[in-house]
């Protein structure tokens, strides 16, 4: 069973802090805004995939490069379906 979105978006939120601190809250903050959200409680599973897509898109490429961008992505992505399962194990936040 996925998880509720608004758990996944925290989840995201949560890893992004361990690496940009303070500053993740106002880079998806910026992404809300994108798709036209202003409370994290009311995303749906396709909100979510597109924050996701926009982060892989236009924010993480500048500070992960385009290679770390695509894995953090995947990882977040694969919260959206299963609630990360292995793949919460197998990458720490810090590490991709």
């Amino acid at each position: 069973m996925s998880p509720a979105p608004a758990e996944v978006y925290g989840r995201i939120l949560a890893d992004m802090k361990a690496v940009w601190g303070e500053m993740a809250s106002a880079m998806l903050r910026k992404r809300l805004h994108d798709v036209e959200l202003a409370d994290p409680a009311q995303l749906t599973r396709g909100h979510l995939v597109r924050i996701v897509q926009l982060l892989r898109d236009k924010t993480l490429p500048s500070v992960l490069g385009s290679e770390g961008a695509e894995k953090k992505a995947r990882l977040w992505l694969s919260w959206v379906e299963d609630g990360g399962g292995a793949a919460t194990a197998a990458a720490s936040p810090a590490s991709l």
